[in-house]
């Protein structure tokens, strides 16, 4: 009799949940896509890193006790003299079931446009420029 037993629930399979959750987008510089850019992709304090491809896109894994759908994610990437930050994310999620297993796949979007960073001499030139105009405004 145990025997019978041991054998029927070795057959059985296994079912399980997997969730994923993937970040993904596209990185560009006025409008083209930055191949080499490194990215960094915050969420819920957990940091994954990457680079992105000759396209421009990048794409990060976390588990879902990491990451899930909904939570603040934060995409910040550089090149060069290029940086730039996106928090604005959209959400989707895609739910798969394939014999027992069930697979949720949550994606999250964000494009991240480069812009040129300001160097010191540059920022001291702007911020000495706006005093010079509020004095020059104040004078009449």
């Amino acid at each position: 009799m145990i025997l019978a037993l041991a054998s029927v629930s070795a057959s059985l399979p296994i079912c399980a949940t997997v969730e994923t959750t993937y970040v993904a987008g596209t990185i560009t510089s006025e409008g083209s896509p930055v191949d080499g850019a490194a990215v960094e992709v915050t969420c819920n304090g957990h940091v994954n890193s990457t680079t992105s491809a000759s396209d421009g896109s990048y794409s990060v894994s976390f588990s879902s006790e990491d990451c899930t759908n909904g939570n603040d994610v934060s995409v910040s990437a550089s090149k060069d003299s290029l940086s730039g930050t996106n928090g604005d994310v959209e959400w989707y999620t895609e739910d798969t079931q394939i014999g027992c297993l069930q697979m949720i796949v949550n994606v999250a979007c964000a494009d991240v446009p480069l812009i040129p960073e300001f160097g010191l001499v540059i920022g001291t030139l702007t911020a000495v420029s706006a005093i010079g105009v509020f004095f020059f405004v104040r004078r009449k």
